[in-house]
This record gives C-alpha cells, structure tokens and sequence, in this order.
C-alpha cells in the first residue's frame, strides 16, 4: 500500500479520484489543509451544499486530467458579492474569461478562482476553487470602493492562490482579473521558456464587450491592466500558511509586498527582472458596471477580425452594417463624456 506521503503523488498521475483533505494532510502537513471549502453564505449553501467536515475538498472534480507540473497558474480574485453592482453578471463574466483561458493552444495550465462564494464555471479538472470568508472591504455597495479596498481584498486572495499554485508546482504565475481574457499562447510561451523570470504585457488590446470593438494599447499596458505579468513561481515568495489564513496572517508573512505586488499591478515590472512578452497578450475589458477603474476604451476603436477572437476567445465583430458602425463609432456613453467636458471647458 502506498504510504501517505505518495498516495497523493498516485492519485494525479494514475488519475485515481480526488485528492481529499486527509489525503493531501498526509503529504503535506497538517496546517496545509488544501481541501477545505467553506459553506459560505446561506445562498452559496442552498446552491451547493455544505460540505462534509470528514471529506472536504479543494476541487471537487477528477484529477485525471490534472497537469502534474503546469507550466502556467492564471491565478484571479473575484470581488465581493456586497461589492458589485449585479453579482449575477460577475460570475458570468467570470465563466466566460475562465472558459477562455482554458483554451490554451498548450493544454497544460491550472485556473485558481479565489472567491467568497463557489460560483458556476466550466467542468474541467484544472479549475480549483478556493472559497474565503474575508469580509467586504468596503461597506459601500459599489463595484468602485477605492484603491486601498481593492489592494487589501485583491491582494489577500491572490495570495492565497499562490499558495495553492505553488503546492501544484507551477513553474509560471499570473494573476487575471475575472473580466480579462488572455492569449492562447502564453501557456506554450511559458513551456518553452521554463527558466525565464518572466514578461510583462507592454503591448495588449483594451476590450468593450457591448461594442464588439478593440483598440491596440502599446507601451504602458501593464500600468493600465492588472493582467499584465507572468512571473517565475520561486521569485514570489512563499508564506508557508494555509488557505484558511486570515488576512492578518496574510499582511504579516508577505509585508508590504502583499499589497505592492499581488495587489496592485504597477510595480511588478519594475521590482522583478522581468522583459517585455513579444506579443500582444492580454485583451483588457472596460466599460463594465463592476469595474472598479471605470476605465473606457479611450480612442478609435476597430473590429474585431475572426483571428484576434479566436486568440483571445471573444466573439468577432458581425459584418453587418450595424456591427461594423457599432465597433467604428463612439458609445452614447463617450459621446455624452465629451460633450460634458466641452461644456466644463466653455463654462
């Protein structure tokens, strides 16, 4: 019989089940506790059920496809339910990004989803979800609560789901918004770097959904979008605490560097070694109700061509008449903006 310490090692290679909380205790210790899911809200308990405290599990899925050693953990935190303006829409964007994501060209990457709530999301074994009880942090129910709130939650759970990204073996860490999509590339780019620290997107596409209409960023994408850098896994650091750490616990194993570096996207490029990706990598979604940047397509937009959506795994443009003039010309929204800021400057 194998003996607890590998037992979890068979388990992903002969794809034999799931690796319950007992299984990974054995192999790891007894404070690293992968497994555990938390009932969350009543809502979250109606919909999924509480889980079993003698059989609780990270992933509730197969690890028969589960890659031993992925080459790239897209890691993203989902806001507060208390803190969007349609929690619904959230979790929808968030299925679409993950199912995206997953459409790697190099198959061979996990999504963490780090959350208050387990949401809906495709059913593939390299997703792992990890439910949190932080608290809100703001009280104001708005998507925009400020760049200290966002720091703090964002960079708590994308702490935790370094941890797990670590325990799996990543070689390459990103950290995705939920409404951002990715290129199909980046998974293939790792694996044939494995030593390389890592990139930043300097050069991306800014996104309008409504619009079905993009506009090239270049230069300073990464100051603008929080999914901008993929970093080797052994140069950010490990806190040795479980998923059940608090945010306490948090703040004092990663220090200054919980916020400079897993929740905030500007400093990355400039503390790490890391070298411009070479292509355009990350398509930055704006003018949605729950960003908090409230950030908007800022220019001319364009179509999108059937190369690009299926890159980034968003829908193409139609070649309608009415599709094109949509993608082509300003919102209502940026038409009204600029006529605001004339009459400001007139007045």
């Amino acid at each position: 019989m194998a003996s607890a310490f590998w037992q979890p090692l068979l388990c992903v290679v002969r794809g034999q089940g799931r690796l319950s909380t007992r299984v990974l205790a054995g192999g790891e210790s007894a404070a690293f506790h992968l497994g555990t899911v938390r009932g969350g809200s009543p809502s979250s308990v109606r919909r999924y059920g509480n889980p079993q405290p003698a059989d609780r599990e990270l992933d509730r899925r197969s690890a028969r496809r589960l890659p031993p050693s992925p080459s790239l953990a897209l890691i993203t935190p989902v806001r507060h339910p208390l803190n969007s303006v349609d929690y619904g829409a959230v979790e929808q964007t968030l299925r679409e990004s993950v199912d995206a994501w997953l459409k790697q060209t190099d198959p061979n990457i996990i999504v963490i989803v780090v959350a208050s709530e387990h949401p809906p999301l495709p059913d593939d074994p390299r997703i792992t979800v990890v439910t949190v009880d932080f608290p809100p942090p703001s009280a104001e129910r708005t998507a925009r609560t400020g760049d200290a709130a966002v720091l703090r939650d964002k960079g708590c759970k994308n702490a935790i789901g370094l941890s797990v990204a670590k325990h799996f073996g990543a070689r390459h860490i990103m950290f995705a918004d939920a409404d951002d999509f990715v290129s199909r590339k980046l998974a293939a780019h790792c694996a044939a770097h494995p030593d390389h620290p890592g990139w930043t997107i300097t050069d991306g596409w800014r996104y309008s959904r409504a619009r079905r209409t993009i506009r090239a960023h270049r230069g300073d994408f990464h100051l603008q979008c929080g999914t901008s850098h993929i970093v080797r896994s052994d140069l950010l650091p490990d806190s040795g605490l479980s998923v059940d750490a608090s945010q306490t616990q948090l703040y004092e194993a990663y220090g200054d560097k919980l916020e400079r570096w897993m929740g905030s996207h500007m400093f990355l490029h400039d503390d790490l070694p890391l070298t411009s990706l070479p292509f355009a990598g990350a398509l930055y979604q704006v003018g949605t109700s729950n960003s908090q940047s409230g950030n908007a397509l800022g220019g001319q937009g364009r179509p999108i061509s059937k190369a690009v959506a299926a890159e980034f795994g968003v829908r193409a443009t139609s070649h309608t008449p009415w599709g094109l003039a949509q993608s082509l010309f300003p919102s209502r929204r940026a038409i009204a903006e600029r006529v605001r800021r004339v009459m400001r400057r007139s007045s």
